[in-house]
């Protein structure tokens, strides 16, 4: 198919694959997703732990079903002990190890909250943080110091928190701030009065604070 053959469907298509981030219609409201994989080192400490999460489990099975002619006395107790605190640690691991690594934003509009929420690859979901409606005091745009693209960016009360949204260029980002300005803060803060809503008010340094 030559290029004077192609559908507005077709330049359409292309034209959201190339967004950062995918927002998805669900029910009690949407998500705002990045499209971007984990991180290969976020991944690699994920498999180490799954790896040493596995060691400690068998560890503490191993210490529990030892013949009892290794201990006497009351090694009993510390044979229970060791087993519960390797289990402990193997189970926080395996755990962890399980955790998406990749964190998505959830806009609940039915219950007036936010979630911060890790995905896994079976799908399963950890909650991370949660916010209300109220607790959102603004709602920018701050430029990357490296990248040629904004962040968006939710603040927390009236503090420098910021709980990050989405990574893409103003165009591609102006639509989804609108409508979390529409959803968080009302109809009348849309129309523009900083610091509640703009691309200067909050400063750089916040981003990842």
């Amino acid at each position: 198919m030559t290029d004077m053959d192609a559908s507005p469907a077709d330049f359409t298509g292309d034209i959201t694959r190339t967004i950062p981030f995918a927002t998805e219609e669900v029910f009690w409201g949407y998500k705002v997703r990045p499209r971007k994989s984990a991180p290969v080192s976020v991944m690699f400490v994920q498999a180490l732990c799954f790896f040493f999460g596995v060691c400690l489990m068998t560890a503490a099975l191993g210490v529990l079903v030892l013949p009892v002619l290794f201990f006497d006395g009351g090694a009993g107790v510390i044979r229970i002990g060791a087993a519960t605190l390797m289990a402990a640690a193997g189970g926080y691991l395996l755990w962890f190890a399980s955790r998406g690594a990749v964190t998505e934003l959830h806009i609940d509009t039915r219950l007036k909250e936010i979630r911060e929420v890790a995905c896994n690859r079976s799908g399963k979901s950890t909650t991370v943080a949660a916010y209300t409606f109220d607790e959102i005091g603004g709602i920018f745009l701050v430029p990357d110091q490296e990248a040629d693209q904004m962040h968006l960016l939710l603040g927390y009360l009236d503090t420098r928190q910021t709980i990050a949204v989405a990574t893409g260029t103003e165009a591609q980002l102006l639509t989804l701030r609108d409508r979390l300005v529409r959803d968080l803060l009302g109809e009348d803060v849309l129309a523009g009065s900083p610091p509640a809503l703009g691309k200067s008010a909050m400063p750089a340094a916040a981003l990842g604070s």
